[in-house]
């Protein structure tokens, strides 16, 4: 039996991976174009997901009060989410400066493990450990100057998103063409 026939059957052009490659350079130029905007939609969207959370937790509590001793901590988990997805409701500025300083906490973080797990790499090869050690002494540069200037980090977060949005929805294009 011919394993490909079923793959030779479905081959045509890929209208869903074409329509999203578009709809997501779409949304990423728009973002590059209203970083304001973006700004306020990645709080709008981190406001509703926080509340959605905090009502799944609080389901989580529910579900398990009898099973497991120490659910009480979702319930608490759950009045937070609800209490933060509100707040940046409430404030976008501050929720975009939440946002930010988080972008460079991350970047922060993540520099100081890269720091700390490169030295591991010594024992492997020196040109590798040399390198990690560079790219993420870079990173924590990075990571401070983010902290210091959380405007910054903000449209480095917008710009990130904007090109991977693009690059994906290049990708997705050429996927469409490619099943033909």
């Amino acid at each position: 039996m011919d394993n490909f026939s079923s793959y030779r059957g479905n081959r045509g052009f890929n209208w869903a991976a074409f329509i999203s490659g578009i709809l997501m350079i779409i949304a990423g130029l728009f973002l590059i174009l209203h970083p304001n905007k973006a700004l306020h939609a990645f709080v709008l969207l981190f406001a509703i997901l926080s509340i959605v959370q905090g009502f799944v937790w609080l389901a989580v509590y529910s579900r398990f009060r009898y099973i497991i001793s120490f659910s009480w901590l979702s319930i608490i988990s759950g009045v937070l989410d609800i209490i933060i997805g509100v707040a940046f409701l409430y404030s976008y500025d501050a929720a975009g400066l939440t946002i930010a300083y988080l972008f460079a906490f991350w970047f922060l973080f993540d520099s100081i493990s890269g720091l700390l797990f490169s030295w591991h790499l010594r024992d492997i090869s020196s040109f590798y450990f040399w390198i990690n050690l560079i790219l993420n002494i870079l990173g924590l540069l990075i990571a401070v100057s983010l902290l210091f200037n959380p405007a910054l980090s903000a449209l480095t977060l917008i710009w990130l998103v904007s090109f991977w949005l693009l690059l994906f929805g290049i990708g997705e294009i050429l996927a469409a063409f490619a099943h033909r």
